[in-house]
């Protein structure tokens, strides 16, 4: 009886053996995975001059555009008050 505790005990612990041993390995593959993409596309983006994290504009924020509502933006004119007449009716 106590031979087949002891037996299970061990298959047990083989097979949780077994299963940590794989995680760990599979990190190290993955990791190296990464590193090594992350170093190629580091040099490629090196080489060609431009990365590809740049906006398509160079960076610069596009341009307002100049119909009608284009004075109406950051740096225009705000629109008229209403006349006090017209508060005054819907007030009441």
């Amino acid at each position: 009886m106590e031979n087949d505790n002891i037996k299970k005990k061990d298959v047990t612990k083989e097979k949780i053996i077994l299963f940590v041993i794989g995680v760990l390995v599979g990190a190290v593959i993955s990791t190296a995975a990464f590193f090594v993409f992350a170093k190629t596309l580091g040099t490629s983006s090196n080489t060609s001059g431009s990365s590809s994290q740049q906006m398509p504009g160079g960076g610069t924020p596009p341009e307002m555009p100049s119909g009608e509502n284009g004075s109406n933006g950051q740096g225009g004119t705000p629109p008229e008050k209403p006349s006090d007449e017209n508060n005054s009716e819907s007030n009441s």
